[in-house]
């Protein structure tokens, strides 16, 4: 898993609510057994907007999603996923989600 990759979710329970989820673990930390996640959600499934600072919106597919930072999970490294996009060029939208969450500015 490489940070900022798009992963399909395999949880039945959960994936139709959270179709992707976005690793967002350092790659240099790769040797933990977890990865730090947050899901990505149909932009259509939401009400209303949500704060695009802490919830960016990212392009998936020809969709539109949106990154529900929030929501951060570790997960165990799974062994047998394989990426479906990667959101590298978005990289600083999504740090500066993370950043926003943690110190709120």
């Amino acid at each position: 898993m490489a940070q900022f990759d798009v992963y399909s979710n395999p949880d039945p329970d959960t994936n139709k609510s959270y179709p992707y989820f976005v690793d967002l673990q350092a790659e240099i930390i790769s040797d933990l057994s977890t990865r730090v996640v947050a899901p990505l959600v149909a932009r259509d499934e939401l009400r209303h907007a949500p704060l695009k600072v802490l919830c960016p919106e990212v392009g998936l597919k020809g969709a539109c999603y949106v990154l529900m930072t929030h929501q951060l999970a570790s997960i165990p490294v799974p062994s047998n996923l394989s990426p479906v996009a990667s959101l590298r060029e978005q990289r600083y939208e999504l740090l500066n989600a993370l950043d926003f969450l943690i110190t709120g500015c």
